[in-house]
């Protein structure tokens, strides 16, 4: 399966805010699972905000602070 999977750098710009693990799932309207902890730190992550093309996902703290730097309005 390595052989399919392709290396990529990240180049967009998102909106963000820091949001737990069990906060995003509240958020969401999602049951959190069992073997998931509500009080990880992360993110919750808006690709291309106020398009039709708008997306929410959620990161975990680490991964998205070694991704992004916070930018000027």
């Amino acid at each position: 399966m390595t052989g399919q999977i392709k290396k990529y750098e990240c180049h967009k710009v998102v909106h963000a805010k820091p949001m737990s693990r069990g906060d995003y799932n509240d958020y969401r309207g999602w049951q959190i699972p069992e073997d998931e902890n509500p009080n990880d730190e992360g993110y919750l992550v808006i690709y291309n905000q106020g398009t039709e093309d708008h997306y929410e996902s959620w990161s975990p703290k680490h991964i998205f602070e070694s991704g992004y730097s916070e930018v000027s309005a």
